[in-house]
C-alpha cells in the first residue's frame, strides 16, 4: 500500500495564504468593501501571528459576502478565483512536491474553509481533502461553519478520524506545514517535513530534527 502524505496548504503546498487572496478576489467582484476588508484583515493577521486569533470571528468574516449563494454558486466562484491567481498562490515547490508524491496517497488538510479547500483538490487532482466545515441550510451559505475547525488540535481529531475510516496508521504519515499551529500533528507524524516555517515552528524542527525545507 502507497504512503500517505498530508499537505497543509496555505503557505505550504501554496506559496501563499489561499483565504486571504480569495477575500481580495471577493473585493474585486465588489461583493466586499475594500476599506471594510483592509481593516478587517490587517486585525486579523495581527491576531494570528500573536496566536489569539479568534477561528470563527475570521470564518464569519470570510463567509459574510457568501451568504445565500447555493454550492454550484460558490464551487464556480472559486474555480474562477484560482484559475486568475495561478501565478500568485503557486510556485515552483507547488509542483515538486506534488510530482514527488504523485504516486503516495494524497491528502490536503487545511484550516480554510473547506469549498475553497475542494477547490484546490480538484486543481491539484488530489481525491481527498479536510477543511473547516461550511454550513449550507438548503443549498445557500448560512454564514456560519459546522463543528469543530479543522485548525491546531481539531486538525488532528479531523485527520485522526479520516485515517480510521481509511484504516491507515497516522503516525506512519508524511506531513508537510508551515506552521506552529498545526504543532499537534507534527508531532504525530514522525515523517513531518517543514516548509519556510514560522520561528516557533522552525525552533521546534531543529530541536527534533525535522527536515526544513527553505522555498
Amino acid at each position: 500500500m502507497n504512503k500517505l502524505v498530508i499537505f497543509d496548504l496555505d503557505d505550504t503546498l501554496l506559496c501563499t495564504d489561499s483565504e486571504f487572496h480569495f477575500t481580495k478576489y471577493v473585493v474585486k467582484q465588489g461583493m466586499l468593501d475594500k476599506d471594510y476588508y483592509l481593516k478587517k484583515i490587517k486585525a486579523f493577521d495581527n491576531d494570528y501571528r500573536s496566536g489569539n486569533l479568534n477561528f470563527r470571528d475570521y470564518m464569519s468574516f470570510l463567509l459574510y459576502p457568501l451568504i445565500g449563494k447555493n454550492k454550484n454558486e460558490v464551487d464556480s466562484l472559486v474555480a474562477n478565483f484560482i484559475n486568475s491567481s495561478k501565478d500568485i498562490l503557486m510556485d515552483s515547490l507547488t509542483f515538486e512536491l506534488l510530482e514527488k508524491h504523485k504516486k503516495d496517497n494524497v491528502l490536503i488538510a487545511s484550516g480554510a474553509l473547506d469549498f475553497i479547500v475542494k477547490g484546490f483538490a480538484n486543481c491539484f487532482e488530489v481525491e481527498e481533502f479536510l477543511g473547516t466545515k461550511t454550513e449550507f441550510v438548503e443549498d445557500k451559505i448560512t454564514g456560519k461553519t459546522i463543528g469543530e475547525p479543522n485548525f491546531y488540535k481539531g486538525k488532528l481529531a479531523h485527520v485522526s478520524d479520516w485515517c480510521k475510516k481509511k484504516s491507515v496508521n497516522l503516525e506512519e504519515a508524511t506531513f508537510y506545514t508551515d506552521s506552529i499551529h498545526d504543532l499537534p500533528l507534527v508531532e504525530k507524524c514522525k515523517n513531518s517535513i517543514v516548509v519556510s516555517p514560522d520561528e516557533r515552528l522552525k525552533e521546534h524542527a531543529e530541536k527534533n530534527n525535522l527536515q526544513i525545507i527553505t522555498r
